[in-house]
């Protein structure tokens, strides 16, 4: 059990809890913490990756084009054959 007062305000399991007083909790620090420990910390937004992800997104789209210029060329085949 906590015994000190700021114990009892970071645990919250004092006896004011039980007899139905709010239990005192500590503050959160505002702002952001010193330092910018989240900048790069996974890397997904390296300059690498991105300039990986434009390449791949360009070669997805001329993927797209191609595919659909090839499906219009098999339609175009079927609805020949069917003329016949």
């Amino acid at each position: 059990m906590a015994k000190t007062t700021s114990e009892r305000k970071l645990h919250g399991n004092s006896s004011l809890a039980k007899i139905g007083r709010p239990v005192l909790r500590t503050k959160a620090r505002g702002g952001a913490p010193a330092g910018n420990r989240n900048a790069v910390r996974h890397g997904r937004y390296t300059a690498p990756v991105l300039a990986l992800r434009a390449v791949l997104r360009a070669e997805l789209a001329d993927l797209r084009a191609r595919a659909e210029i090839a499906i219009a060329l098999v339609d175009l085949a079927i609805a020949a054959r069917r003329a016949k």
